[in-house]
C-alpha cells in the first residue's frame, strides 16, 4: 500500500511536470504531488510503530495483544521505509528525465537490458542510456525495427518521445524508464569487451538451443533460459495462454523449487556441511535468476528461498507466509515500482492463496472422493486461479475454463522438461565444438513437442477459454469470497457439496438452454468499438453480419449468450468488419461464411489459414434466420470487396411486411439511393459508422426510418458519427443511437412495431 500510493502519485507528478514544461515543478497533492504523500506514509509508519510499542508495554496482559504488538512493530518501519525508498526512486526518475532534455539521442550509448518483445510494429526493449564517460544517465524504452541481444551497445540516430499518459506509459515508468526512444538508424552495434560469466553462459545456451528453429526449441529456451521472444511469435504461445498454463513457461517459484531440489540433491552427495550447502545453493539460485533475466516473480521466489535457508541456519522453522511477506517488503524497498508489475502481483497473490487456502481446498476435494495426490495438485491450480483471475481478467478479458485440467496434464511433462533440459543444454554447450550437441537435446525436444501438442489439443476444445467482461466489482467479490471462506472454515458433507454443484449446473444449463433454443427475436448492433458487428437471432437461429476489428466481438457474443453461429456475413474486407472473425472461429462453431459475389478472391490470409471457404451472394439472394428474412440489396454485380462501395447491403425483415432493418456496411447515401430494391424500413443501420456521407435527406425520404443506429468507438480519431449526420437525422425526426454511448443496441420486433433497448444509459 505504501509503495503503491507514493509511486502512483509520483507518476501523476511526473506527467504533470512534463506538461507544465518544467520537471520537478511544484504540483499540488490533488495534482499528483508525491512528496506530501511520502511524508504522510512515513508519519503513518512511525505512528504504527509507536502504537505497537505502547501496546506491547501496557496491554501485554490482554489476549492477542502481544501478537498484534509484534505485528505493528514490524509493519510500522516497513511502511515508513518503503515510502522513503519510493520517494527516492521518484526523484531519481525526475533527474534522469531532466538529464535527457536538450541532448540528442545520438550523443548517448544505449545498452540493451534483457530480451526484446516483438510485434508487427517492430521490437521493444529496455535500455540504459550512458554518456560519453560511460556514466548512467537514464533508463528508456527503445523502439526499433529489429531486436538486439541483451548487453548490446548501440550508437544510433533517433527521436526521444515522452511516455504516453496511459497504462503502457505507467508500466514503463514503474520499471524505471523515463522516455521512449525510437531508433531511426543504427550507427553501430557491438557487444561489450568485458562481459559477465552469466551473460556468456546464457548466450552459449541460446546458441545451442537455437530457439528460432522451431516452436519446440523456443519452448526449451523459455523454460530453461527464461527467453520467450521467439516463443511469443508462435501459435504455441496462444495455446498456453488459452489453457491458462503460461505460468508453466515463465520462470517463477515452481522453476526455482525444481532447480533447488535438483541442485540440493547434488550438493547432498558432496558431504559438505549444511551451512556450506545452503550458501552454495543460494548463490546458484541467484545466478539462475540472473541467467533467466531476473523476472519479478523469480526475484520474489529467490528472496523466499533465501529467507527459508536463513531461518534454517538460524535454527528457526521456515515459514512460507513470513517468507512471502519478507520478500514483498524487500523488493518494494529495492524496486518500489515492482508492486505495479503484473508478474510480481500474480506471483505474490498465487503464493498467498496457496499458503492460506491450499490445504483446505485439498481437504474438500478429498472429501469429494478425489485421490490425495490429485486433490493436492488440483487445489494448487484452483488456488492460483482464484488469486490471479481477478487481476488478469480486467487486462486480458479472458478466462480459461480448461485451466485446471490443462495444469494437471501439462505440469508433469513441463517440469520434466526443465529438469531434463537444464543438464541437456549444459552438455550441448560443452559438445558444441564437436558438432554432436544437437543429439543431446533430442529428449528435451521430444518433451517440448509433447507439451505443445497437449496445449494445442486442449485449446482447440470449444469454449476452452471465454471472453469475460469484469470490472472492479468482480475483483472485490472474488477476494471477499476468499476472505469469507478463510474466516469461516467448514467441513462440508458430500450431500451439501453435491447439492451446491447440482444447483450451479442447473442454473448454467437453464441459462444456456434459454439463449440456445429460446432466444427472443432481435437484431442487436453490438458494441465492439470502432467496428461493425450486428447479430440477427431468433431462437436457435443466428446470423452475424460483420465481425468487428478484434477480440471485442467474441466478448460481445458471449455477453449476449451466443454459443454458436449458423452463419457469418462479411460485408467487405475492411479490417473493422472482419478482424474479429478469427477469434470467433476459434471460440465457437460457425456454420458458413458469406461474402458478396466476386469478393471471395480477396479473402485475408488469416481466414484462409482456418480453411474458411466463403459462399458468394448477389442482389436478390435471401437468408432465413428463424422468423427473419435477410435479402441482399447491394451490390448488383461482382465486386472485389476491397472498397466501401463494395459493401454487401442487407434488408432484414421480421415476418411478411413486418419490422424491417437496413444493414449497410460502409455503403454511403448516394449508393443506397441508386439501389432498385429499397423501401420503407423501421431502423437504418448507418453506413461507415455514421460518417458525413452515410445519410442525406433523399435517403431518409426514401426509407422513412424511425431510428438511425451508428456503430462507433468512444473518442475515435475519425470523428464518427459526424455532427452533420446527427443533425440531418434530427431534422428528419429520426431518433439517433450510437453504440459508443448506448453500448449494445437491441431492436426486438413486437405486435405493431418494435422495442429499442440499450445496454447502458446514453449520455
Amino acid at each position: 500500500m505504501s509503495s503503491c500510493v507514493v509511486m502512483q502519485a509520483g507518476w501523476e507528478s511526473f506527467c504533470s511536470s512534463r506538461e507544465a514544461g518544467s520537471v520537478g515543478a511544484a504540483v499540488s497533492v490533488t495534482g499528483g504531488g508525491a512528496e506530501p504523500l511520502a511524508a504522510l506514509m512515513a508519519v503513518l509508519g512511525a505512528g504504527v510503530l509507536a502504537v505497537g510499542v505502547a501496546m506491547g508495554v501496557r496491554l501485554r496482559h490482554l489476549p492477542g495483544a502481544r501478537l498484534l504488538s509484534r505485528w505493528l512493530v514490524w509493519a510500522g518501519p516497513c511502511i515508513a521505509i518503503v515510502a522513503v525508498c519510493a520517494q527516492g526512486s521518484i526523484w531519481a526518475r525526475q533527474l534522469a528525465w531532466k538529464s535527457l532534455q536538450g541532448v540528442s539521442p545520438g550523443s548517448f550509448t544505449f545498452v540493451i537490458e534483457g530480451d526484446a518483445s516483438l510485434s508487427s510494429y517492430g521490437a521493444l526493449a529496455s535500455a540504459r542510456v550512458l554518456d560519453s564517460d560511460g556514466g548512467l544517465v537514464a533508463k528508456v524504452r527503445l523502439s526499433s525495427d529489429g531486436a538486439f541481444e541483451d548487453g548490446s551497445e548501440l550508437q544510433l540516430i533517433g527521436r526521444r518521445e515522452e511516455l504516453a499518459r496511459d497504462a503502457w506509459g505507467m508500466r514503463s515508468y514503474m520499471a524505471g524508464e523515463v522516455a521512449t526512444v525510437r531508433a531511426v538508424r543504427i550507427l553501430s552495434n557491438k557487444m561489450p569487451e568485458v562481459r559477465s560469466p552469466v551473460s556468456i553462459m546464457r548466450d552459449a545456451a541460446l546458441k545451442a538451443i537455437d530457439p528460432a528453429a522451431s516452436d519446440a526449441r523456443a519452448l526449451i529456451a523459455g523454460i530453461v533460459c527464461g527467453r520467450t521472444t521467439e516463443l511469443n511469435k508462435t501459435d504455441a504461445s496462444e495455446a498456453f495462454s488459452q489453457t491458462g498454463t503460461t505460468h508453466l513457461v515463465a520462470v517463477s517459484g515452481s522453476h526455482l523449487a525444481l532447480v533447488s531440489a535438483l541442485v540440493g540433491a547434488i550438493l547432498g552427495k558432496t558431504g559438505w556441511s549444511r551451512r556450506a550447502c545452503s550458501a552454495v545453493l543460494l548463490m546458484i539460485m541467484a545466478g539462475y535468476v540472473v541467467f533467466t533475466g531476473g523476472a519479478a516473480s523469480a526475484l520474489r521466489s529467490l528472496v523466499m528461498v533465501g529467507a527459508s535457508l536463513g531461518s534454517g541456519l538460524a535454527g528457526r522453522r521456515p515459514h512460507g507466509l513470513s517468507g512471502l511477506m519478507l520478500s514483498i517488503v524487500a523488493l518494494a524497498m529495492i524496486w518500489p515500482g515492482i508492486v505495479f508489475d503484473l508478474g510480481f502481483q500474480l506471483s505474490a497473490a498465487s503464493v498467498l492463496f496457496i499458503l492460506l487456502m491450499g490445504g483446505y481446498l485439498s481437504f474438500v476435494l478429498e472429501r469429494l472422493g478425489a485421490p490425495e495426490m490429485l486433490a493436492s495438485a488440483l487445489s494448487l491450480t484452483l488456488c492460483a486461479q482464484w488469486a490471479t483471475l481477478p487481476l488478469t481478467l480486467p487486462i486480458f478479458g479472458e478466462a480459461s475454463l480448461i485451466a485446471p485440467i490443462a495444469n494437471l496434464l501439462l505440469g508433469p511433462p513441463m517440469s520434466a522438461l526443465l529438469v531434463l533440459g537444464l543438464p541437456a543444454v549444459g552438455v550441448a554447450m560443452l559438445l558444441a565444438p564437436v558438432g554432436v550437441s544437437q543429439v543431446v537435446l533430442l529428449p528435451a525436444i521430444a518433451l517440448s513437442r509433447l507439451s505443445i501438442f497437449i496445449a494445442e489439443a486442449l485449446s482447440a476444445i470449444p469454449f476452452a477459454s471465454l471472453p469475460v467482461d469484469v470490472g472492479s466489482k468482480g475483483q472485490v467479490v472474488a477476494y471477499l469470497a476468499a476472505a469469507a471462506v478463510y474466516l469461516a472454515w467448514r467441513c462440508p458433507t458430500r450431500r451439501a457439496m453435491a447439492a451446491f454443484g447440482s444447483s450451479a449446473l442447473l442454473v448454467a444449463a437453464c441459462h444456456a438452454a434459454r439463449w440456445t433454443w429460446f432466444a427472443p427475436p432481435a437484431v442487436t448492433v453490438l458494441d465492439v468499438g470502432q467496428g461493425d458487428a450486428i447479430l440477427v437471432r431468433d431462437g436457435p437461429s443466428t446470423l452475424l453480419v460483420d465481425a468487428g476489428v478484434d477480440e471485442a466481438t467474441a466478448s460481445a457474443l458471449i455477453r449476449n449468450g451466443v454459443f454458436g453461429i449458423d452463419a457469418v456475413l462479411i460485408t467487405h474486407w475492411d479490417l473493422d468488419h472482419w478482424g474479429g472473425l478469427p477469434r470467433v472461429l476459434d471460440l465457437m462453431p460457425v456454420g458458413a461464411v458469406y461474402v458478396a459475389r466476386g469478393a471471395s478472391r480477396g479473402i485475408p490470409p488469416e481466414l484462409e489459414e482456418r480453411s474458411v471457404v466463403p459462399i458468394e451472394l448477389e442482389a436478390g439472394d435471401r437468408l432465413s434466420v428463424g422468423g427473419f428474412e435477410a435479402t441482399v440489396v447491394l451490390p448488383e454485380g461482382p465486386v472485389s470487396g476491397e472498397e466501401n462501395e463494395d459493401s454487401l447491403v442487407l434488408s432484414v425483415r421480421y415476418g411478411e411486411d413486418g419490422f424491417g432493418v437496413l444493414l449497410t456496411g460502409d455503403a454511403e447515401a448516394d449508393e443506397l439511393v441508386a439501389a432498385d430494391m429499397l423501401g420503407h424500413v423501421d431502423v437504418l443501420k448507418l453506413g461507415h459508422h455514421g460518417s458525413a456521407a452515410s445519410v442525406d435527406e433523399e435517403l431518409l425520404d426514401l426509407l422513412d426510418p424511425q431510428v438511425g443506429v451508428a456503430s462507433a468507438g468512444r473518442d475515435n480519431p475519425y470523428g464518427h458519427p459526424a455532427a452533420s449526420t446527427v443533425e440531418t437525422l434530427a431534422d428528419a425526426g429520426v431518433r439517433f443511437v450510437c453504440t459508443a454511448d448506448a453500448g449494445d443496441v437491441s431492436l426486438a420486433p413486437e405486435e405493431g412495431g418494435f422495442v429499442l433497448g440499450t445496454a447502458r444509459t446514453e449520455g
